[in-house]
């Protein structure tokens, strides 16, 4: 494996830039709204940023807590000390396979929420999901729907995995058996004598396949998760734009001077 830190985030996207440029320094203790519904009436612009900011910062925080796997299957001294038991090969090699299915298999269902807000499309949490996302923006955004198609069916593989380890049971760690690892990492654990079988060996071809499958799908899935953004940029200058026309504050003159002028 690389010894590579992922710096995984959205610094880059325009989104992101534009999103932060329109809230600006507009904070909500400085204002004496009563509740929600009076701050929607006042400064329907802002209350748009806020809530997209929620669902962005959600996205870009899944990707930053994607960058802590690599650096576990990097930890050096195996097994990790612990006052209560240590942390066996086979143990610590699951429970990164287990994070790491559940944290990127939740990329796709926070980016269908994403959109939801973003495009105001209003879809219940319960039924959102590629299907009613084709029934409404096939046709009126269909950029969009293409690249959530592409997120939809990105890392299928590991999603697979995710799916057989969370409702059947079963598990891959790419050790040809893994059983047999398993048992000898306990032997390791409780310093038994190993002989004919090289557990380090076997450790460290299964830490480097996961780490090389893991980097590859989240990298794509990163690519997608930009391109996506890009798309959604026009979309949330432009709805902003018109939230802002009736509003008490109106936009930040940073906003007005790049966004709409770079429009």
């Amino acid at each position: 494996m690389k010894k590579e830190y992922y710096w995984w985030d959205l610094d880059e996207s325009k989104f992101k830039a534009i999103l932060y440029d329109s809230i600006n320094i507009y904070f909500l203790h400085d204002h004496p709204y009563k509740n929600w519904d009076e701050f929607v009436k006042i400064e329907p612009h802002m209350a748009y940023a806020h809530l997209i900011y929620v669902r962005f910062h959600s996205l870009e925080q899944q990707f930053v807590d994607l960058r802590v796997i690599p650096q576990m299957l990097g930890v050096q001294n195996i097994p990790l000390k612990s006052i209560l038991q240590d942390i066996n090969r086979y143990d610590w090699l699951k429970s990164i396979v287990d994070l790491s299915l559940y944290r990127f298999s939740s990329i796709r269902d926070i980016v269908f929420h994403f959109v939801n807000q973003v495009l105001e499309l209003n879809i219940p949490d319960h039924i959102l999901n590629i299907k009613q996302l084709s029934k409404i923006i096939k046709n009126s955004h269909p950029e969009i729907f293409n690249i959530l198609k592409i997120l939809e069916n990105s890392g299928s593989t590991l999603r697979l995995e995710r799916n057989d380890r969370a409702h059947k049971g079963f598990y891959n760690l790419y050790t040809d058996d893994d059983e047999m690892f398993k048992n000898m990492s306990w032997s390791e654990q409780t310093n038994s004598k190993i002989v004919g079988y090289d557990l380090v060996a076997v450790y460290e071809a299964s830490r480097d396949k996961i780490y090389s499958i893991f980097v590859e799908e989240v990298e794509k899935i990163f690519i997608s998760c930009n391109e996506l953004l890009n798309e959604l940029y026009p979309f949330y200058r432009d709805k902003y734009k018109i939230l802002s026309e009736n509003s008490k504050s109106g936009p930040s003159p940073h906003f007005k001077n790049y966004h709409m002028n770079h429009a």
